[in-house]
């Protein structure tokens, strides 16, 4: 078995490449020279590459950030309101992360010599910084263990602002609040939590409130029968810290509490599942199953913004095919899923099963047909109504199950996702096992 390689997020140069959208901020300090400088000045200034009486940098402050850039813009858009600007955004941004998420500081700094809170530094590129390197979008850490993002002027945009700066500031937050978050599910985190702060009303500037909105998860949805995390999926999975967070389905355990417990979790464990499972007491496949049938209707708070996605998303032609998986008719009644969309380790499939009018009940016969060691799934039936509701079946992994049917129903599905009782690290490009399966449907 390889050996878990576990990354705190930010020990890493992180180039970013997540686009960039409408949305922005509204300020919650004044970082006017001059006022509220007693506050301002409780947390201090720092620069490890630059001293602070340089004259080839410039630099602006607020309460709990500082900006650091060059005399060489080569964009000719860092000016001091797009400075102002960002420092704004940037309070605001760690106002919700501490006070809506419940994360904590990130002022520390590792090196005992040293005494804070300091303010985060934010270098811009391309502006003629010669001793940080130039990059879209990454957070780095510096020889005190202080994390530092660096980002180029077209990822910092101020009104309506960029989705980077709440993505990189995400990596600060989990790299501060010391929890230890496996390298190949940084970037989902980031995602989850910068989607959190979109949905909020945080998510303004000015007097403009851009939220709730909310970002979308297409490479998940692209890859369902892929493992995650992997090179296919693993900035668009951040969909299992909202299914935990939010708990639609009251499973004792999970909640925001719990999601926040797993980000902070400061103990290293064989896979990031197993932490999951370790901190919640919840089992990982019963939080798998729960988050795969969820996603025929996109039932979740955000519901309404990620329809509005898949309906756009569902139109470009190859993606249904894509997202929902057909099954082969076999010679002895069976229908089996095609080898190449077998699930992988906590990937699924979303199986079309028709409408049946007129009928009462619908019985689903499922037989996994995998020979690993440990095979197991979570199978779901999902009904959907015309008006986009659904009501679930019990989850089950053998045999047959029957679904009571109210005649109101449009569409329904079935939903299967890999769970094996022996969840393994797999790197980004590792494919790992399939665990196939059959079924057989009846109706009355």
């Amino acid at each position: 078995m390889k050996k878990l390689k576990s990354y705190l997020l930010t020990v890493l140069l992180l180039n970013v490449t997540s686009w960039v959208s409408a949305s922005s901020l509204f300020p919650r300090v004044n970082t006017s020279e001059g006022e509220n400088l007693e506050r301002a000045e409780t947390y201090k200034v720092r620069d490890p590459f630059y001293a602070l009486d340089d004259p080839s940098v410039n630099r602006a402050t607020s309460e709990h950030f500082q900006i650091i850039w060059g005399n060489g813009d080569t964009t000719g858009t860092v000016n001091s309101a797009f400075v102002q600007g960002n420092l704004k955004n940037l309070e605001t941004i760690r106002s919700f992360y501490i006070d809506v998420i419940g994360l904590g500081d990130i002022g520390d700094t590792r090196n005992p010599s040293l005494s804070g809170p300091y303010k985060s530094n934010v270098y811009i590129a391309l502006t003629g910084l010669d001793k940080v390197n130039d990059g879209w979008a990454y957070v780095f850490t510096d020889g005190d263990g202080c994390a530092y993002q660096v980002m180029m002027p077209g990822a910092m945009r101020v009104d309506p602002p960029s989705w980077v700066v709440p993505h990189e500031l995400a990596h600060a937050f989990v790299f501060h609040n010391r929890g230890i978050v496996p390298f190949v599910w940084g970037e989902s985190v980031a995602n989850y939590l910068r989607n959190e702060y979109l949905y909020s009303d945080y998510y303004k500037y000015g007097e403009t409130v851009y939220g709730p909105a909310s970002d979308f998860f297409p490479a998940f949805l692209l890859n369902p029968q892929s493992h995650f995390p992997s090179g296919k999926n693993w900035y668009d999975i951040w969909l299992i810290f909202s299914y935990i967070s939010e708990n639609p389905d009251n499973i004792a355990g999970l909640g925001h509490q719990a999601l926040v417990n797993i980000i902070t979790y400061k103990q290293e464990r064989p896979t990031f599942f197993a932490t999951i499972s370790e901190v919640t007491g919840v089992s990982i496949k019963d939080i798998l199953g729960g988050l795969s049938r969820r996603l025929v209707t996109m039932d979740f708070k955000a519901k309404k913004y990620y329809l509005e996605h898949l309906d756009s998303f569902l139109k470009v032609p190859g993606h249904s095919s894509d997202v929902y998986t057909t099954l082969q008719s076999g010679s002895d009644g069976w229908m089996v899923v095609p080898n190449n969309r077998a699930p992988q380790q906590a990937g699924h499939n979303i199986v079309p099963l028709g409408v049946y009018r007129g009928k009462t009940s619908i019985t689903v016969n499922f037989q996994g047909t995998s020979t690993v060691p440990g095979a197991d799934w979570r199978v779901s039936i999902v009904t959907v109504t015309s008006n986009r509701s659904s009501r679930y079946s019990s989850m089950w992994n053998n045999g047959p199950n029957t679904m009571n049917l109210q005649g109101d129903e449009k569409a329904i599905y079935l939903v299967v996702i890999a769970t094996p009782s022996n969840m393994v690290f797999l790197d980004l490009e590792e494919n790992g096992n399939t665990f196939p399966y059959k079924i057989q449907v009846t109706t009355q």
